[in-house]
């Protein structure tokens, strides 16, 4: 295949106006099925909005809906209140003594929760009216903009969190002047974050205790408020000057922070350490969200990967992009014949712990290997290759490249496991959880015209890597938000149709004319954006690299 310069992919011009037109067409995401959708949204609904849509039958009754709800609030909160009573567990409150988070809740209990969340959304929105919903909805940027500024001059640990402080005395310990601190503050209140039980006077309210004593979030915050709020007020600008949305350097990102063409985000962050190490912070507390843990991927009886057979032949794991190797502790721990491969690049793996695990029987079977995922695989017949939070950092060209690399290192029956969302048709997910993963995908898109995939996105991926890829599915643990995605490398299937079954039509949602072609599979990124666990080590040690040829 013939050499292709990164700077001809970036650069290029379409040969023709209609070419040019193909490719957007086939750089956009395809919403054929969107309009029917959402017509049928309130049927195929969880929770308890789906259930009160049932009651109704003609226009007439067109309050129902609200009553509905309304009831079922109240039931589902009767439930919720008498397990934690029937429990001794402290109820919620915003009272700066209330618990942080929920204790583990019985399915049937979790699910009343959910519910609770689910209509009270949907009731407040019907409560509103569309108009002002929509008028007031679009100023929900005020609020994190007060979220960000309270969290950056750190104004939740100047607060005592067992008395009070005064608005002058506050004043005095910030660079804040007195106007906009009291602002600020009271914006950051109409949210639950502190209160003001008398007028200059401020105290914590659960919620802001929470920004003074959690480190991780308040990290969290700084890098949503600061990076990816500042790039989302770009993203506009990038998709006008370069609709194709692929580049790593043309996101919403380079334009906020004048790195169009230059370098992708994590480049970015590698030189500066303070806000990388923010950023890994921020993705701890993700990780460590609820629908995130990764017990979801390593425990069995939670749904997670059954790697017995892997276990008993003493297969190998490589985790790819593996950051410090956590995935591979928690999975030794649980497997004692296994080996593991930890994969990041050099930076990380020379942080990493030492030993990487306290028990030797596990620390032993665990290897840490600085490679580059842009570069051949240099783990070779592995059993299973292994990629946590890496393939959404990519859109349709890097991730392609990324599989390919994988194949000369490939055996027959070499299992390729991607463990990130996977998004449903619109209406089919829980209200909640479709809200915090549609964010996502706009989160990827604004940061690094990344994305998250559909299971005809993820399939399509691996046919445009190459036909040998067997993919063998989508599922999704009970009470995770993330998918494990599978495929196997299977030469000999050529031709065959995966898992026995008609090979499907596959959408060509949001995937670049030229994925499939040489050109798109031969790009290697100016910089490797690493990619480790949540991109946590990943800021941190991002390298420049030469823009090779191929």
């Amino acid at each position: 295949m013939g050499k292709f310069r990164l700077s001809s992919f970036f650069h290029s011009t379409s040969s023709s106006p209609s070419a040019d037109a193909e490719a957007k067409k086939q750089n956009r995401q395809s919403f054929s099925a969107l309009s029917a959708s959402f017509r049928h949204k309130d049927a195929e609904t969880n929770g308890a909005a789906a259930q009160a849509s049932k009651t109704e039958t003609s226009p007439q009754q067109s309050t129902s809906r609200m009553v509905a709800l309304a009831r079922s609030i109240t039931a589902e909160t009767e439930k919720l209140e008498a397990y934690m009573k029937a429990n001794n567990l402290p109820m919620p409150g915003f009272d700066v003594d209330a618990p942080a988070d929920f204790p583990h809740l019985p399915e049937d209990v979790q699910r009343s929760r959910q519910e609770i969340i689910y209509a009270t959304k949907e009731l407040g929105r019907l409560a509103h009216g569309p108009r002002e919903s929509v008028r007031w909805g679009v100023w929900e940027f005020l609020d994190v903009l007060a979220l960000t500024a309270v969290n950056h001059y750190g104004l939740a640990k100047l607060v005592p969190v067992d008395s009070t402080i005064t608005l002058v005395e506050l004043q005095t310990k910030t660079t804040l002047d007195p106007i906009n601190l009291a602002r600020l503050l009271r914006m950051a209140m109409c949210n639950g974050i502190f209160r003001e039980p008398s007028p200059g006077v401020i105290a914590h309210t659960a919620a802001s205790r929470v920004l003074a004593e959690d480190d991780d979030m308040k990290a969290w915050v700084g890098f949503n408020g600061e990076d990816i709020f500042r790039a989302s007020g770009h993203v506009l600008q990038a998709l006008q000057a370069y609709p194709e949305a692929t580049s790593l350097t043309r996101a919403g990102f380079q334009f906020a922070f004048d790195t169009v063409d230059k370098e992708p985000m994590f480049a970015t962050f590698g030189k500066d350490p303070e806000r990388a190490r923010r950023m890994g912070r921020a993705m701890a507390s993700l990780t460590g969200g609820e629908g995130y843990e990764p017990s979801y991927f390593v425990d069995v009886e939670k749904g997670g990967y059954d790697f017995s057979d892997l276990d008993a032949a003493g297969g190998t794991f490589v985790d790819i992009g593996g950051s410090h190797g956590f995935m591979c502790v928690d999975l030794a721990n649980r497997y004692k014949n296994m080996k593991f491969v930890v994969q990041d690049l050099q930076k990380t793996i020379d942080s990493a712990p030492k030993p990487i695990s306290p028990d030797p029987q596990v620390a032993e079977r665990i290897t840490l290997l600085a490679h580059d995922f842009f570069t051949e695989q240099v783990t070779k017949d592995a059993d299973v290759y292994f990629f946590r939070w890496i393939i959404h950092n990519y859109s349709t060209p890097y991730a392609i490249r990324i599989l390919k690399n994988l194949i000369p290192a490939l055996k027959p029956g070499a299992r390729i496991i991607i463990n990130d969302h996977c998004l449903r048709e619109p209406g089919q997910e829980n209200p909640w959880d479709e809200r915090v993963m549609r964010r996502m995908d706009v989160v990827m898109l604004a940061l690094l015209n990344a994305q998250e995939r559909t299971e005809a996105e993820f399939r399509e991926l691996f046919a445009a890597a190459d036909e040998r890829f067997v993919f063998k599915g989508v599922r999704r643990p009970k009470g995770c938000r993330m998918s494990i995605v599978e495929a196997v490398w299977q030469p000999e299937e050529v031709g065959k149709a995966d898992e026995g079954t008609s090979a499907p039509t596959v959408a060509k949602a949001r995937t670049p004319a030229a994925a499939a072609g040489p050109e798109a599979t031969e790009v290697k990124p100016t910089m490797e954006t690493p990619a480790t666990e949540n991109g946590a080590a990943a800021a941190a040690s991002g390298e420049p690299k030469a823009d090779e040829a191929k």
